[in-house]
């Protein structure tokens, strides 16, 4: 059954004249007057970034109205205050307007009516209902105003799973002897109950039952709020810039799922290390938070528009030095850090530049953000505002006998151990990503120990030695790994690491790796940036992107160059899908997950089938073609005439891919939900990037056999495909 519709069109047209009034009630509480409530840290810093983001998203409608109350400003969050801006508002509220309320506290459960209440400055836990807002009479006051168009936020310590106190205060955590029942049910219920009555109203909280709502300090803020932020700063907007409750819910429940599975396995890769050095106390990994929803029906609770992006300097910042021959890779490696991964990037050596400059050019980068910070007043300073610092260094090794060990760019440079790790050392205030690509050498361990920092934000250090004939190999991995990586999802760099020692075992590839920070995700890609690579006619439409405007680098090619005519000839050969497949899964063996871009390349550019083996040999290294050659011909022999249903090669190379269809994958996302959830995007990320070239009729395939239910999987996919 589709989700009743709740608003209409004019909802966003009479915000936007002034004709209805948006009503904002933001609420924080740190300290508490009662010492049986703990001090919090971040809510009122919460109220004052979800308000400022409020204000931009909202820039459009001339007529609201942001009420705050937190520690910081003139009207504390005490009860009496609060219900006064409460009877405020649904005093003048008109049944056009919009009402947002939004509450980071404390919330508890008064143990003789078994009643949530919600937790001001001045509420006394020996007198829940008398001090603080009890949530049926927060709801009773909701309920008498003149709009059912109601979003309530709660975002507590436990906004699933409210804690029970006992007659004197005292918590289950304390070792209450009481026995508690779990209150997270009358929670639900009456937030239900309202629901309801009126199918305007929705509820949002930062977790389920069971669970915590976490906060990390890397983000300034609880994980929930922090991404009500970022939905209202612009990355919940619809295609057309709309912000409305149900998308921003989507969006909050898909990225906090995210950062605690990212954050997670970065603990599970620090874990390893220590198990490695025979160290048994582990971090514990963060339980899971998955934000729930309240509402009866789905549809317009509009909550403004994406602002207009602000010009802002870039705080991630990258360095390539490349004293070796065949300078390729790292070349392109550039180019999809600045794309995919929003680094301002520096390639060095670089139009004339002379490798004795390194030294300088080094410590400039390093000692980029040990500037004096320059304080805001904003509080949206702490949405993506963690510097990265990313080195990459490519030569050769020497170890002499007093223990020293100098990193050699050609014959006349050369940067010793205790220098390099003495200018990390001073660069504290970012994350640090060093990459230390080393030919043949054989003491990486010394290096990973000695560029260890003690800095709070994080450092990943990644030293490979690939062997005398390959110099050039490992280099190939990191750029296909990052290429291969879907930009708009993003690559935290604990699972890169994962990536790396994969296909580095597979390679032969001596590879160390050190990883620190167990509070803050390091991203190598952050996501949402912008696709690199695209189809060869958006590529002649599209300008080129240069890593630094004065110093462009070359243009990117994952495989050799090779010119493509631009009216291709009609291919003369069949071979099917069976065939297809196993050819991608052999040329995967020796490329990785960018072996369907090259097939693709392949095919258009083939007339029979010993080509097409001979063009997706070239790909790889010499000492790999022979037997490629050999496996490949095989997949071939096995059948001598096509299947007359089998699919021919012309519909591989012709049919489009989905993944460059952005308004189409949008749309089925919207669809998709309605059968799955907000589990909807991971499950089409995931098949976007195991298949990065799957068609538009076998994405809607794949997506439909995920659906249980066969009616709405056809109806899913009629509404799709028009079948």
């Amino acid at each position: 059954m589709a989700p009743l519709g709740i608003g209409s069109s004019d909802l966003t047209s009479i915000l936007k004249t002034g004709e209805a009034k948006l009503w904002v009630l933001l609420v924080g509480v740190n300290e508490y007057q009662d010492a049986s409530l703990p001090s919090l840290r971040f809510p009122a810093v919460d109220c004052q970034g979800l308000g400022e983001a409020l204000q931009k998203a909202t820039q459009g409608f001339p007529n609201k109205e942001v009420i705050v109350h937190n520690d910081f400003t003139t009207q504390p969050p005490t009860l009496e205050t609060v219900r006064a801006s409460l009877e405020v508002i649904v005093g003048q509220t008109k049944p056009q307007d919009s009402v947002l309320l939004y509450f980071s506290g404390h919330g508890m459960v008064e143990p003789n009516t078994q009643q949530a209440v919600l937790c001001l400055s001045d509420t006394n836990t020996d007198d829940l209902l008398g001090t603080g807002l009890p949530m049926r009479d927060l709801l009773h006051i909701l309920g008498s105003g003149g709009t059912n168009q109601q979003l309530l936020c709660l975002d507590t310590c436990h906004s699933g799973d409210l804690g029970l106190l006992g007659n004197r205060g005292t918590s289950r955590n304390a070792g209450s002897s009481n026995t508690l029942l779990n209150p997270a049910p009358q929670l639900m219920e009456v937030l239900r109950e309202r629901a309801a009555k009126s199918k305007g109203f929705c509820a949002l909280l930062s977790c389920d039952q069971g669970q915590q709502s976490w906060e990390f300090p890397e983000l300034g803020h609880g994980v929930f709020t922090y991404y009500l932020m970022r939905g209202l700063l612009g990355e919940a907007a619809d295609p057309y810039g709309l912000i409305e409750a149900d998308g921003l819910y989507k969006y909050v429940y898909r990225q906090t799922l995210k950062y605690i599975d990212t954050i997670n396995h970065q603990l599970r890769v620090i874990n390893q290390q220590k198990l490695a050095r025979g160290e048994n106390k582990l971090h514990p990994e963060y339980p899971l938070q998955t934000p729930k929803r309240i509402v009866e029906g789905v549809g317009e609770l509009i909550l403004g528009y994406k602002p207009e992006k602000e010009v802002s300097h870039k705080l991630r910042h990258a360095l390539i030095v490349d004293g070796l021959a065949n300078r390729n890779n790292t070349s392109n490696l550039s180019r999809v850090l600045n794309s995919a991964g929003g680094f301002e990037v520096k390639y060095f050596p670089h139009n004339g530049q002379s490798l004795t400059e390194v030294r300088k050019t080094i410590q400039e980068f390093l000692r980029w953000n040990n500037e004096p910070e320059t304080k805001s007043p904003s509080h949206l300073s702490a949405v993506k505002n963690t510097p990265i610092s990313l080195l990459y260094l490519r030569g050769h090794i020497e170890e002499i006998e007093d223990g020293e060990g100098w990193f050699v760019l050609d014959s006349n440079v050369r940067l010793s151990r205790s220098w390099l790790r003495q200018e990390l050392r001073r660069s504290q205030k970012s994350q640090q990503i060093i990459i230390l690509d080393c030919p043949k050498a054989t003491t990486l361990e010394n290096w990973i120990e000695d560029f260890q920092t003690s800095t709070e934000q994080g450092q990943c250090i990644i030293a490979a030695a690939s062997n005398v004939d390959e110099t050039e190999l490992f280099s190939q991995i990191v750029l296909t790994t990052l290429a291969s990586a879907n930009s708009q999802v993003g690559l935290p760099v604990a699972k890169w690491i994962s990536e790396l020692q994969k296909v580095s075992q597979a390679k032969n590839i001596s590879l160390q790796t050190w990883l620190s920070g167990t509070q803050a995700v390091i991203d190598i890609l952050p996501g949402g940036m912008s696709k690199i690579f695209h189809s060869p006619q958006q590529k002649e439409q599209e300008k080129e992107v240069s890593v630094i405007k004065e110093n462009p680098v070359p243009k990117i090619s994952l495989v050799p160059e090779v010119k493509v005519n631009k009216t291709q000839p009609p291919l003369n050969f069949t071979f099917d899908s069976e065939e297809y497949n196993e050819l991608q899964q052999l040329l995967r063996q020796y490329v990785g997950l960018i072996s369907p871009a090259i097939l693709q390349k392949a095919l258009q550019e083939t007339t029979n089938n010993q080509e097409l083996v001979t063009n997706l040999a070239n790909y790889l290294l010499p000492a790999q073609k022979p037997i490629f050659e050999q496996q490949a011909k095989a997949i071939f022999e096995k059948k001598s005439v096509a299947s007359p249903n089998s699919k021919s090669v012309n519909s591989f190379a012709n049919e489009s891919s989905v993944i460059n269809d952005t308004n189409f994958i949008n749309k089925c996302e919207r669809e998709f939900a309605y059968f799955v959830g907000p589990i909807a995007n991971f499950m089409i990320q995931q098949i976007l990037k195991s298949q990065p070239q799957i068609s538009l009729s076998e994405f809607v395939k794949k997506l439909t056999e995920r659906i249980s239910d066969p009616k709405q999987a056809s109806e899913f996919e009629k509404k799709l495909l028009g079948k």
